[in-house]
C-alpha cells in the first residue's frame, strides 16, 4: 500500500451554518467535521483522519478562516486508525492548549492504554510505522454513560451505540438539525461499514443501521465517500442492501 505525505489539501464545505465538512485524502483517510461556537472562535472537531493527513485538514481550514488552534474539543466515532491517529500530531501541534477527547467504551479504553498493537492490531495488515506517528496514553471522557452532548450553544447530539462495524462504534444525532454523524456505519449509495475487522458482526451491524434508518435525519455525514442532505433515504438504502447480503449467510 502507498501512502502519500498528506499534505494536500482537504476539500471543505460549509454544510449548514457554522458546520463544516472536509473530504478524506487518499491513503486510509476518514472524513472530517468541524463545529464552530457562534459566540467564540472555539471549534469542535469530529475524527482526527489518519495523522498524516493532518497538515492538509489545517490548509482546508483555513478557507473557512478556521484555525486549528482554537480546537477544544474532540469527538470520535470509533476505533479504528484511520479516525485516531490524528489525534497525536495534533496534541502535538496543540502542546500548550490540548483539546479534550470524547469516545465510547472500547475506543476510550484503548485510546487510554496508548499500545500500539490496540490502535493496529496485526491482523488488519497495516504498519504504522509506514505513518511516522508516535503512539502515546491519552486522557479521554468516556461517554458510555452520555445520553447527550450540549456543544456550544447552537448544538445538541444524542449518542447512539452502534456496533457491527467495531466494538466503539457510536452515531452523533442532533434531532433539531437533523443530522447524523455515523463513523463507518452507513455511508451514501447503499454502502455500509465491514464487518469483518476485529469486533464487526453482521448481524449486529445490521441492528444498529436498523435503530439509526428509525431517526429522522436530512443530513448525512459519514466517515468515507460523499455527503448527503437526503439522509433517510440514504440510510434506508444502506439498510435494505445489508439485508439483502445477510439473506445469503
Amino acid at each position: 500500500m502507498f501512502f502519500s505525505s498528506g499534505e494536500s489539501e482537504k476539500k471543505g464545505k460549509e454544510v449548514i451554518k457554522n458546520l463544516y465538512y472536509f473530504s478524506e485524502n487518499q491513503m486510509l483517510d476518514c472524513n472530517q467535521y468541524i463545529i464552530k461556537d457562534s459566540n467564540s472562535d472555539k471549534l469542535a472537531l469530529f475524527d482526527t483522519g489518519n495523522g498524516i493527513s493532518l497538515n492538509g485538514l489545517f490548509k482546508g481550514m483555513e478557507k473557512f478562516n478556521l484555525e486549528y488552534q482554537n480546537i477544544t474539543k474532540v469527538f470520535l466515532t470509533h476505533e479504528h486508525v484511520d479516525h485516531v491517529l490524528g489525534l497525536y500530531p495534533l496534541f502535538k501541534a496543540l502542546k500548550n492548549g490540548p483539546p479534550e477527547i470524547y469516545a465510547y467504551g472500547e475506543t476510550a479504553k484503548i485510546l487510554e492504554a496508548g499500545k500500539k498493537a490496540q490502535i493496529c492490531p496485526d491482523i488488519l495488515g497495516i504498519n504504522l510505522d509506514l505513518f511516522g506517528i508516535e503512539i502515546f496514553p491519552l486522557n479521554v471522557k468516556n461517554l458510555v454513560n452520555s445520553k447527550e452532548i450540549k456543544l456550544f450553544s447552537e448544538f445538541t447530539f444524542q449518542v447512539y451505540y452502534t456496533p457491527g462495524h467495531s466494538l466503539g462504534s457510536i452515531c452523533y444525532y442532533d434531532s433539531n438539525k437533523k443530522i447524523l454523524i455515523p463513523g463507518d456505519l452507513v455511508f451514501t449509495g447503499g454502502s455500509f461499514g465491514r464487518y469483518d475487522f476485529p469486533g464487526g458482526s453482521l448481524s449486529t451491524l445490521i441492528t444498529s443501521i436498523k435503530n439509526v434508518n428509525n431517526l429522522d435525519v436530512k443530513y448525512l455525514l459519514p466517515g468515507h465517500m460523499g455527503i448527503s442532505d437526503q439522509g433517510n433515504q440514504q440510510i434506508a438504502l444502506s439498510y435494505r442492501m445489508i439485508q439483502s447480503i445477510s439473506s445469503f449467510y
